[in-house]
């Protein structure tokens, strides 16, 4: 089942984060001086957005996965139609960038290697740099994968034990200075970063939301909204006024506090998608289209950020200072919402058929294999 509110969930947070990407320095600060300040507040917690994702990502494979019958074919197929699933949509923005950081000399840095950035393998920069967070989706997966060799029953405790096992972890590791010192993050990148990442728990939080909802139908709406309200003001109070250094929880060094509270926000929010009741009204259907173009609007923001403001907006007079950023800010952000609605339809959409298709035939294929030997 599919949820409409949380379809429009998935734009507001995919447009958050390009909001937080239009921050200087990304966009010249002369560029930026006379944008409102409700916009450059907002922009400024547009972080929180990957947060959003990933307890929604967490929320829909276990919607997603609930009548699937365990086992290590289910399993694998799961993992294989996902990762095609994210690759298809990935790859040709990626290819985009590629051809952008050839062309403008960008992003070409000896940190970042492409065939990690294609795979999407764990390191510290990508040439996409949303990337980073992809790794994470393809991570879960696998865990999902792992999870679906048990019963539903067993998978629930399963969970439960694992998210238990990345706050014990995330606490060690805290105790220790590993979110206060850079040498963890230099010397064991794939153990302290990424594989014990508490980012982690946000999927396996959203995950057992699902399955809490669906076992207790009957929510009240009015607690989850008192408890994301008491969550956002605290996370907005911490990331503004607790003293924290330079891009605050936007920054590994901050992970922990991040999860506890952005992360706590944001599974209100996707609660309250799930329980409140959906709209039919035009506006609902056409937000519910643009949910559907949110990877595309995540995959793209970079790219045409680069385009519109190196390539094409010095070329036209003015433009860059014209309502002091206003003008052009509104026509970038116009531009990567239309572009990402026609990506999804004439490139996303139809390679993930493709893939799809294709993914059928050779899982079919596999099977029969296997069926025969046996």
């Amino acid at each position: 089942m599919i949820y409409k509110n949380i379809q429009i969930l998935r734009f507001i947070a995919a447009f958050l984060v390009v909001l937080h990407h239009t921050l200087p320095p990304t966009v010249h600060p002369a560029h930026y001086a006379n944008i409102p300040t409700w916009i450059t507040e907002i922009s400024v917690y547009g972080f929180a957005g990957v947060d959003i994702f990933f307890v929604i990502s967490g929320f829909i494979m276990a919607e997603t996965t609930r009548s699937m019958q365990p086992g290590a074919g289910t399993a694998s197929g799961f993992v294989f139609r996902r990762f095609l699933r994210i690759y298809s949509g990935y790859w040709p923005a990626l290819l985009l960038m590629l051809f952008l950081s050839i062309w403008l000399g960008i992003f070409n840095g000896p940190e970042i290697s492409h065939w990690k950035s294609f795979l999407l393998l764990p390191q510290d920069f990508y040439l996409l740099s949303v990337s980073w967070t992809l790794t994470y989706e393809l991570y879960f997966y696998l865990l999902i994968g792992t999870m679906l060799c048990f019963t539903r029953k067993q998978a629930v405790p399963v969970f439960l034990a694992l998210l238990l096992a990345f706050v014990v972890i995330v606490a060690v590791q805290f105790n220790l200075g590993v979110y206060r010192s850079a040498t963890p993050r230099e010397n064991n990148f794939l153990l302290n970063v990424f594989l014990t990442s508490p980012l982690i728990i946000e999927f396996i939080a959203g995950f057992l939301l699902s399955e809490w909802i669906h076992r207790k139908p009957g929510q009240s709406i009015a607690a989850w909204s008192l408890f994301t309200t008491m969550a956002l003001c605290a996370s907005i109070w911490m990331q503004k006024y607790g003293g924290l250094m330079g891009v605050g929880m936007a920054a590994f060094l901050y992970y922990p506090e991040r999860v506890m509270l952005f992360g706590s926000t944001s599974l209100g929010l996707v609660a309250l998608a799930a329980l409140l009741p959906s709209s039919g009204s035009l506006l609902s259907r056409f937000f519910c289209k643009l949910g559907d173009a949110s990877y595309a609007l995540y995959l793209l923001h970079i790219p045409l950020l680069v385009i519109l403001y190196s390539l094409l907006f010095p070329k036209i007079p003015g433009l860059l200072w014209i309502g002091g950023g206003k003008l052009s800010l509104l026509v970038y952000l116009v531009s990567v919402v239309i572009c990402s609605l026609l990506y999804f339809k004439f490139l996303e959409n139809p390679l993930h058929k493709i893939s799809r298709r294709a993914s059928s035939m050779w899982l079919r294929s596999a099977e029969s294999s296997r069926t025969c030997t046996v």
